[in-house]
């Protein structure tokens, strides 16, 4: 190579090294963290694996969190990646199989004995990541809001909370934050910035019963949460952000969470809630009321691992607490996770429906809702849809304190085997994913945005319809970012509704073509489809989620 090309080349380089923006550093206080990486098409940086919390090992186990203690003085990148232990039920394969096969009108070759033959033999990997000390966050922030950190008005914040059931996820499971960020910048403003923390699932963070309790934190996985979110009021100006133009946004677990959040201390706080906003989508109404039923989760987590009381537990190595986690869950029967939030007298007071019913909650923070179209599917164990022997003994098993003649309201009421069409289901597979939409998903979702609109604070909705409208099927629109099979319009009009509900508390419905109605006494939502989105009633508030809501077994 001639001596001028290469002199050429090498300026080439220069100027490109030039033009990329070197990593800059926040300090926190407790270490010095430098950005990781740099998105050149949003043009943002990446703060990964930053810690908020002390490792929760050895006699920090299943405790509440505490803040980080001392100082490091080496500059941390977050290089190293860290999720907590997790475990999915096996049944969670088989569930999979049969919503598939029902999605695609193929019901005839979906087989239990083989599906649950797969399910229960599919080999167990655990992720190289996994680590007890994984309570750490992410913050991506575009660079324009980071350079104007110290002066003028700072950049509206979301807080993503993962579902999985309580059980299983991590901060970035389900995607990238990359086009919601891009919508946030649409209209010529800098743009938001996103946080997403890690948190205790699985026996690890929802443990619970009285004998925990007595020298333990039930709902640790919530206690690590509102850590996180109180990290992010402590700490998120230094990046650019707004830590009073905070939206927490989840999905599931993440969306039952919030509620928690919101639920907490029934409401009398000594402080607010530590966010403006909140997007909710796919609330689930998953709780354990019955301490009977805490204590014998917890007897069966000691069992496994031979010991006799947490004291022991907290000694053991990390290697055998998570191989416990890993067989109690996975043994779960169907729609069984083992471990999840609990009503423990304190941060969850008494039953969730039935605290928002009585006003027992955090007021004022303003709604965007969502729900699928067929959220119960993956949720509905096929071997009930024509056996009520079976159906009654599932429901009993969900719902521990539920009393006979409530029982027989559900199943000869609510929701009777009759498909002549006088019920909005015509067959037995029908009427249990019907079942399952409404008592796992529609109660919780409306309890919440009836609270809200009789507080007089705004509520917005979008039903999801995009075939296959399955439980958790919209997540790759709402985390779209070019993928395959995933209509682009859809996925735009959540994207810029999210974004422009963070920044201005109402969704940009640009894309959308109409504006979004406001979900009020004439209960309206959006109906998002492939080429065919329209303002619908709400089909989720109806008399069988209204008779659900003030029951205290639920």
């Amino acid at each position: 190579m001639r001596t001028a090309d290469i002199l050429l080349l090498s300026t080439l380089a220069l100027a490109a090294s030039a033009n990329k923006p070197s990593m800059p550093t926040v300090d926190l206080g407790y270490q010095v963290h430098r950005a990781i990486s740099y998105n050149e098409t949003i043009r943002s940086y990446n703060f990964t694996n930053i810690p908020y919390a002390e490792p929760p090992v050895g006699d920090l186990r299943w405790r509440a969190p505490i803040p980080p203690r001392g100082v490091k003085k080496a500059i941390q990148d977050g290089s190293v990646g860290k999720i907590c232990p997790q475990m999915s039920p096996n049944w969670t394969i088989n569930a999979v199989q049969f919503a598939t096969a029902w999605a695609t009108n193929q019901l005839e070759s979906y087989n239990f004995t083989e599906a649950d033959y797969i399910a229960n033999n599919t080999p167990i990997i655990i992720d190289k990541r996994t680590t007890e000390d994984c309570l750490v966050l992410d913050v991506v922030v575009p660079k324009a809001v980071f350079e104007k950190k110290s002066k003028g008005k700072k950049a509206p914040v979301i807080v993503w909370i993962y579902g999985g059931g309580w059980v299983t996820g991590t901060k970035e499971s389900f995607g990238t934050p990359n086009r919601i960020i891009a919508a946030s910048q649409a209209d010529g403003s800098d743009g938001i910035v996103w946080v997403a923390m890690n948190y205790r699932v699985g026996s690890f963070g929802f443990l619970a019963g009285p004998t925990l309790q007595k020298d333990g934190t039930a709902n640790a996985g919530l206690y690590d949460q509102r850590l996180a979110l109180q990290w992010v009021q402590q700490n998120i100006a230094k990046f650019g952000g707004d830590p009073d133009n905070v939206t927490v946004m989840g999905e599931s677990a993440g969306a039952g969470s919030i509620l928690f959040h919101l639920l907490s201390h029934g409401g009398k706080q000594k402080q607010p809630v530590p966010f403006k906003r909140a997007i909710v989508q796919s609330i689930p109404l998953t709780v354990s009321v019955d301490p009977a039923q805490q204590e014998a989760g917890f007897q069966k987590f000691l069992s496994i691992l031979n010991v006799t009381c947490l004291e022991e537990a907290r000694k053991l190595p990390s290697s055998t607490l998570i191989a416990a986690n890993i067989q109690q869950i996975g043994a779960e029967p169907w729609f069984h996770f083992a471990f999840y939030p609990s009503v423990d007298g304190i941060y969850i007071p008494a039953p969730p429906a039935k605290m928002l019913v009585e006003g027992s909650y955090a007021k004022g923070i303003p709604l965007l809702s969502s729900h699928t179209a067929y959220e119960g599917t993956i949720f509905t164990d096929p071997r009930t849809t024509d056996n009520e022997t079976l159906f009654a003994e599932m429901l009993k098993g969900l719902y521990p304190l539920i009393g006979e003649k409530d029982l027989d309201y559900v199943m000869n009421t609510l929701y009777p085997a009759v498909y002549d069409g006088s019920h909005p289901y015509t067959s037995g597979v029908e009427r249990n994913i019907l079942m399952a939409s409404e008592m796992y998903f529609a109660t919780g979702q409306q309890t919440l945005l009836q609270a809200t609109v009789k507080d007089g604070t705004d509520v917005y909705a979008y039903e999801f319809s995009a075939p296959p409208a399955l439980h958790g099927s919209d997540l790759v629109y709402t985390f779209y970012d070019g993928d395959a099979g995933v209509d682009p319009q859809v996925a735009t009009i959540i994207q810029h509704a999210i974004a422009g509900f963070a920044k201005y508390g109402k969704p940009d419905s640009g894309p959308l073509g109409f504006t979004f109605p406001r979900y009020g006494k004439v209960p309206t939502t959006v109906n998002l489809n492939i080429n065919s989105s329209v303002i619908i009633s709400d089909p989720t508030l109806n008399n069988r989620t209204l008779w659900l809501a003030p029951k205290s077994w639920f």
